[in-house]
């Protein structure tokens, strides 16, 4: 679970899982910054994050040394549906075997498959906290 907290700059948000901490922020109509990501950013971060790990995972399982590798991704939002265009580049080149072994940990990596599913977004319980 992570906790948003917005910040005293316009658009700034503080987000924690109680470990770590990042920025996200946004600008508007001239209001806001650039303190931190934009929100879709961290969407895509998340999933190129888990491609990035779940490949170099999927290689130590196979016993193998992959070159280095990035992953980039950009997100489009359409009117019914959200895609996300993905582009692995690697430092040298993969034999046809590596680059299934990359596809398949692709495919299967947690937040590729959650992100492929239908979502449901559960509305907020509103609570206010005495002063």
């Amino acid at each position: 679970m992570v906790t948003a907290t917005r910040t005293r700059e316009p658009y700034a948000v503080s987000i924690t899982n109680g470990r770590h901490q990042l920025l996200a922020d946004t600008r508007k109509a001239g209001r806001g910054g650039d303190a931190g990501m934009r929100p879709h950013e961290l969407l895509e971060s998340a999933l190129a994050a888990c491609l990035c790990i779940s490949i170099e995972m999927a290689a130590e399982r196979h016993g193998i040394a992959l070159p280095g590798h990035t992953v980039e991704v950009a997100v489009e939002r359409l009117d019914r549906q959200t895609a996300f265009h993905v582009a692995i580049r690697f430092e040298a080149p993969l034999s046809p075997e590596h680059q299934d072994l990359v596809r398949q940990a692709a495919q299967n990596s947690p937040v590729a498959q959650t992100l492929s599913k239908p979502v449901r977004i559960n509305m907020p319980t509103i609570t206010m906290t005495p002063t």
